[in-house]
């Protein structure tokens, strides 16, 4: 090995003064970590997207198919919709929401069908001699209410002539004069003070009703009211008892459980045989008992999930507040004399915000499933509004004929839950501080 001279080494930067660095790095506290983790988490971001637009939808949706007043004005009116398929304009061409729907009856009920409402003929069988057709659904209806049955064939149940009562005659009369249009098609003797009459029975709806276009985007349910409206005001009340009890039991369950988890003994001890005595009481016992003396109202079932619901919220607070009061920071704030109150407020609930923002999305999606199984049961039945699990129940004694009343609230409820609980994991991995920067 060859020896080296020192004359061969050479200081670099002798003369030179030498600084520190500035840092030009900002510092990311928890809450931006955990944001730039979230968004890193593609699936819980586009859970979040679908999150917004349904509980916006939920805001508006109610109010944007307001042209179908019928059922608040008149059932009469709005039954004979009743069991329309969907339908939108200007998407007819794709195949879809085009009104279309199969109907099954004699052939000779069909044979006298103005051209445009039979689409195709699907089978026909020769035991029963039924014939079953595909139908413009919406044509079909303005020309059973419209046209003057055939006695021979025995077309249609319903009489020959629409009954008005004298407000809606008087109506129909001043919308003839003024717009040109033929609304009344033929007359017939008054029978007990009501015209009878035969009538364009979409123009009639549009003049005396407001009812612009029959276009129903869900189709209508059984007693001819917009499912679109009727979902979103559904989705309305679901989200409304979802973001209600969870605010409540959350805050209760967050005071109970910070003060049974700092403060311990005989306190602690108190608080947790309470609790389980309030646990050992069956929640279906709760809700029907509170349903059959207050009544079936939106109100009353938020009291039911609060009675029991902050059990586990408090729990979980207790737990955190176990794991962080003996340590070295607590410690220190209370040597430099720092309060009771400022120590869980300022140094041991900001540590466990993470864990308690978690369980709060994944508690709204648990109570909306709940809310949903107990209205599809019957249990839950609200005399004033509806809800999807009323929807759902409805669309399944239907399903056979009307398939898109199951359908459209089942893709709501099953978007919502997978959306809530994708979410609830982004936010888990994101306030988890053991992650905390943390390259993926």
């Amino acid at each position: 090995m060859a020896d080296l001279s020192k004359e061969k080494f050479v200081l670099v930067q002798q003369d030179a003064i030498l600084y520190d660095e500035q840092m030009k790095s900002k510092p990311i506290g928890y809450y931006k970590d955990a944001w730039i983790r979230f968004r890193k988490n593609k699936a819980s971001v586009a859970a979040a997207i679908i999150l917004a637009i349904l509980i916006f939808m939920a805001i508006i949706g109610p109010w944007i198919n307001k042209d179908y007043t019928l059922f608040d004005d008149s059932v009469k009116w709005s039954t004979r919709l009743a069991n329309m398929p969907p339908r939108i304009s200007w998407l007819t061409w794709t195949g879809s929401f085009d009104g279309y729907k199969e109907v099954t009856g004699d052939p000779r009920n069909f044979s006298n069908y103005p051209e445009g409402i039979i689409i195709e003929q699907k089978s026909y069988n020769p035991i029963t001699h039924q014939i079953t057709v595909v139908i413009d659904y919406y044509a079909y209806i303005n020309y059973k209410y419209s046209a003057e049955i055939d006695e021979s064939t025995q077309l249609y149940t319903s009489s020959s002539y629409t009954t008005l009562s004298v407000a809606e005659y008087e109506a129909v009369k001043a919308a003839e004069e003024a717009s040109g249009d033929t609304i009344i098609l033929e007359d017939a003797p008054m029978v007990n003070s009501a015209y009878r009459v035969r009538l364009d029975y979409y123009k009639f709806l549009y003049y005396v009703y407001d009812v612009e276009e029959v276009n129903f985007v869900f189709g209508s349910d059984s007693m001819g009211r917009d499912l679109f409206t009727l979902l979103w005001e559904g989705a309305r009340v679901s989200l409304l008892i979802a973001f209600t009890v969870a605010s409540i039991n959350i805050i209760i369950g967050m005071i109970l459980g910070s003060i049974s988890g700092y403060y311990g003994g005989w306190i602690d001890l108190t608080m947790e045989r309470l609790s389980e005595i309030l646990a050992g009481l069956p929640f279906l016992a709760i809700l029907t008992l509170l349903l059959l003396r207050y009544g079936n109202t939106v109100w009353v079932v938020i009291l039911a999930f609060t009675m029991t619901g902050w059990l586990g919220i408090s729990s979980l607070t207790r737990t955190q507040f176990y794991r962080y009061k003996r340590r070295e920071y607590v410690l220190a704030a209370r040597t430099l004399g720092a309060g009771d109150a400022r120590i869980i407020t300022r140094h041991i609930f900001p540590n466990a915000i993470g864990t308690l923002i978690t369980s709060m999305a994944l508690y709204i999606p648990a109570i909306i499933f709940a809310e949903s199984t107990y209205s599809f049961l019957g249990i839950i039945n609200y005399a004033e509004t509806t809800s999807v699990g009323r929807l759902l129940s409805n669309g399944q004694l239907v399903m056979k004929e009307s398939l898109y009343q199951l359908v459209f609230p089942a893709i709501f409820i099953s978007l919502l839950m997978l959306s809530f609980n994708l979410f609830g994991n982004g936010l888990r991995d994101a306030f988890n501080p053991s992650l905390r920067g943390v390259e993926e």
